[in-house]
């Protein structure tokens, strides 16, 4: 049976998707024809030197979750799409596959029902973190053109459910959610792999001539999944809760994986962890570095990890020598007592070293700062800028939230508001606590003084620290309506078709705000 695995925008161009590359390399194992499409890269490339902004820029969060400015991309790249729908359906292809995020699942759903347009027997399977309970699981089997979703890993549970489609089966699936006549049947959640090492190389043959030609952003660099969950469970963080329970390949694994594809693609001499952090199991992480060095192997690394305090100078010198040259490390707040709100097990201090250290060994940093966390004062939040001043010396550039802090369903946060004083938890933006003195407007405004703060330090204009966020009055004017306060919000939608982006929505949105302001 013919399978086709798809990637829409918008996601990452750092390199080819790792999650495409895998299923292809998983499925076929068992036997089935796969094919991908990474339909991300290509719009890219085919929509004109104008939208590339919208892939490089990582702050047009609000573009890629707009109905209306989507539709637009979709109609300037219609030949592109339609050639990608053709392909599928001529091809005899029976199943699709599409992995997807809060930023690609509309023109993911956009495309499925173009396929299931063409030829409604093809099966639509959707998965990826937006596929997750506390994501949108349970809205997106109810779109007409997906007919099943699975909320975890698929690993197992997908390539059984596609043996019994093979044979003609229609119906509900262990790990699946599925739709029928009657309705949803839930099958519970997926079975998930314990052994990392036993899974297969990912095959980026398909990517040949894109990884030759240097049409990633990364020119000759790869991914690698060498772990999954995460040992720290921050209260905040969903992405623990996805994943369940840690899981790590060894070290050996994970360098018999990156020979593999030296190997098979000789240009390619850049890695990226994909994993939430490289530095979950310090002897996986020792192990794999004394084989590199030892094997006199010429890559280059980077990943995203803790400020473990048990990560010596001995360790992070050998890093250093297995080819890594930056590293994300995830701060989050420069307040000990917030830190420990957030449960993030390290200290100030130690952070510090860390970070002194990393520098030291010639490791390019970059630490990732979030605003507003619940219970956090303005007096937590000058701690953190006293932090930027003393981490400068050791760091390169920062992440700094532009979601400033996300409250997501299924987090500690989400599932014990009262413990934080939060209230309105269900917008994942525009929660309150410290009985209403921590709102998004205010947690905008630490965002800015915090972005004016590193730009006077130095710091380069990236990765969130912004001297003016593109949306900014547009989603203040979502704010401001969510709060009912419409003069507000139709003020600040003027000011985002002013200086930001004339579109359809925005009016709309001042129009109706007007109306209901009187």
């Amino acid at each position: 049976m013919k399978v086709a695995f798809i990637q829409c925008p918008a996601w990452g161009r750092d390199c080819p998707p790792y999650t495409l590359a895998y299923f292809k390399a998983l499925l076929s194992r068992e036997g089935f024809e796969v094919s991908i499409y990474d339909v991300n890269n290509l719009l890219y490339h085919s929509g004109g030197e104008a939208g590339k902004k919208y892939w490089d820029d990582k702050d047009y969060y609000s573009y890629w979750e707009n109905p209306e400015l989507l539709k637009k991309l979709i109609e300037d790249n219609e030949q592109a799409i339609d050639r990608v729908v053709r392909e599928i359906v001529s091809g005899g292809v029976r199943v699709v596959g599409f992995t997807t995020h809060t930023t690609s699942f509309i023109i993911s759903l956009e495309l499925a029902r173009r396929i299931k347009k063409a030829d409604s027997e093809i099966v639509i399977i959707f998965g990826g973190p937006q596929c997750s309970r506390s994501q949108a699981a349970a809205s997106l089997i109810k779109q007409p053109e997906v007919d099943y979703v699975c909320p975890g890993e698929g690993d197992i549970v997908l390539p059984e459910l596609l043996k019994k489609l093979q044979d003609g089966f229609r119906g509900p699936h262990r790990g699946f959610l599925f739709k029928d006549k009657k309705g949803i049947v839930d099958g519970g959640d997926p079975e998930v792999p314990t052994d990392l090492d036993a899974l297969p190389f990912p095959d980026y043959e398909p990517f040949r001539n894109d990884i030759e030609n240097g049409r990633y952003k990364d020119s000759f660099g790869l991914g690698i999944f060498d772990s999954r969950g995460c040992i720290t469970c921050c209260h905040f963080c969903s992405e623990w809760s996805f994943w369940k329970k840690y899981r790590t390949m060894s070290g050996k694994r994970i360098y018999e994986e990156i020979k593999y594809q030296i190997e098979k693609f000789p240009k390619v001499h850049f890695f990226y962890f994909n994993g939430s952090l490289v530095n979950g199991d310090l002897s996986v992480l020792e192990t794999w570095c004394d084989l590199v060095i030892k094997s006199g192997m010429k890559i280059r690394w980077a990943g995203q990890l803790t400020a473990n305090p048990s990560m010596t100078k001995s360790l992070i010198n050998k890093m250093k020598a297995s080819g890594c040259m930056w590293l994300g490390f995830g701060i989050e707040s420069g307040c000990e007592r917030v830190l420990e709100k957030m449960n993030k097990g390290y200290s100030i201090p130690g952070a510090l070293k860390v970070l002194k250290d990393a520098h030291e060994a010639g490791i390019s940093i970059q630490i990732n700062i979030m605003f507003g966390m619940p219970t956090e004062t303005r007096e937590d939040f000058e701690k953190t800028l006293k932090f930027l001043v003393l981490a400068r010396p050791y760091i390169d550039t920062v992440l700094a939230s532009q979601s400033f802090c996300v409250i997501d369903k299924g987090t500690y946060l989400h599932r014990n508001p009262e413990k934080f004083g939060i209230t309105g938890e269900d917008h994942h933006l525009f929660w309150k606590s410290n009985n209403g003195e921590n709102n998004y407007a205010e947690r905008f405004r630490r965002y800015e003084e915090f972005c004016d703060l590193a730009l006077k330090l130095g710091l380069p204009e990236t990765s969130g620290v912004l001297k003016v966020k593109p949306d900014k009055w547009f989603l203040l004017g979502q704010y401001y309506e969510h709060e009912k306060e419409f003069a507000k919000a139709a003020g600040a939608y003027k000011r985002s078709i002013d200086s930001e982006s004339d579109n359809k929505v925005a009016r709309e949105n001042m129009n109706r705000c007007l109306e209901k302001a009187g």
